[in-house]
């Protein structure tokens, strides 16, 4: 059922899931699914914690030995060569973070808790490369790694709706060309509370 979910939000998002959807890709009937899960919301989380389940794995697997913007860039890399090998799980995963907001307190209370992990492990990467003097030791860490999630983010919002976006071509040059540079300038981003102070 899980497998049905995510074919179905690659497909046409959070609208197109339905129990009864499900049910019926899956050979099964709503009931069953129902029973099953309760609600399209716990299925709905449930979904989404699988993804998150198959992208820390991931995660896990392109950091192994791996410290600091090594880390980062080896994390972003990966995604980029495997984007459209693994299309459906990123697009309903994509999905459910950008879409399954709207959706109730539980999932909501889930999609947070998800990216909060997400965030923690930017973090750690960048106090990392701190360490490492990879980084000037006067970078505003949090703006840095909200820098690099928004860029992101930006990249698959893009690809979200426009399927002919070179999304893996993007990824690369978000690595190689804008976080290089970024980290090369490292120096330039640090604590302010406004530009030109």
């Amino acid at each position: 059922m899980v497998k049905q979910t995510i074919k179905l939000l690659s497909e046409g998002g959070v609208s197109a899931v339905t129990l009864e959807a499900v049910g019926v890709n899956a050979g099964y009937s709503r009931g069953l699914v129902t029973r099953r899960y309760g609600s399209k919301d716990k299925l709905l989380i449930r979904v989404l914690d699988y993804l998150e389940n198959w992208l820390n794995e991931k995660s896990k697997l392109s950091t192994k030995n791996k410290y600091g913007l090594d880390a980062i860039n080896s994390l972003l890399l990966n995604v980029a060569d495997d984007f459209y090998v693994y299309r459906e799980k990123y697009r309903a995963y994509f999905w459910l973070r950008f879409y399954g907001l709207e959706s109730n307190k539980a999932l909501n209370e889930y999609l947070v808790n998800s990216q909060s992990v997400r965030e923690s492990d930017n973090i750690k990467w960048l106090k990392e490369a701190l360490v490492l003097e990879q980084l000037s030791r006067n970078i505003d860490i949090e703006m840095v790694a909200d820098f690099i999630m928004t860029s992101l983010m930006g990249l698959v919002h893009k690809w979200m709706v426009d399927q002919n976006f070179n999304i893996e071509l993007r990824l690369r040059q978000l690595v190689h060309v804008h976080l290089k540079n970024m980290f090369n300038h490292s120096h330039l981003y640090h604590a302010v509370n406004y530009w030109g102070e």
